[in-house]
């Protein structure tokens, strides 16, 4: 099954539907021990988990979007981003290349993001689920206006009206 995700583009990004070709980088950026520490079952993934779930997972769910970020100037991808809808709400994620980190661009994908659900899904809020040690990601959405709404075991749940 093959579908549309909308291409998006910032001042300095182009954020387009991911695709099989983006396996290796988002395989490589997944299994980087640093990223995989703050998720919900952390491990290393291989080509071959990630392109099963590409196939059986992502594609045949309407309500999971995720793009890969480009940088404009360089044309280097440098992380994916998604959103998973539930009605009036979106939840947002992120993987960002190491090279990539500390030069605005999670925030610029991210207000990109928000407003694309805003204005494409009516969603009223965006929220973010963020390990408790991911003192990075905390800030960041801290920054972007982002309230506390709850906790769920070591994971902080973070929320945004649109």
């Amino acid at each position: 099954m093959a579908r549309h995700v909308k291409r998006i583009e910032t001042n300095r990004l182009v954020l387009r539907g991911i695709n099989e070709n983006d396996t290796e980088k988002i395989v490589e950026w997944r299994s980087d021990p640093k990223v995989y520490m703050y998720f919900k079952a952390p491990h290393r993934i291989s080509i071959k988990e990630h392109l099963n779930w590409f196939h059986s997972v992502y594609l045949e769910n309407d309500n999971r979007f995720d793009w890969i970020c480009i940088e404009k100037d360089s044309g280097k991808r440098i992380g994916v981003f998604g959103l998973y809808r539930e009605e009036m709400t979106a939840e947002v994620n992120y993987i960002l290349a190491p090279e990539a980190r500390h030069k605005g661009y999670a925030t610029e994908s991210i207000k990109c993001l928000v407003d694309f659900a805003s204005k494409n899904w009516n969603c009223k809020y965006i929220i973010a689920e963020i390990h408790q040690d991911n003192k990075s990601s905390i800030a960041l959405v801290e920054k972007l206006g982002y309230k506390i709404i709850s906790c769920n075991g070591s994971f902080i749940v973070y929320r945004i009206e649109v």
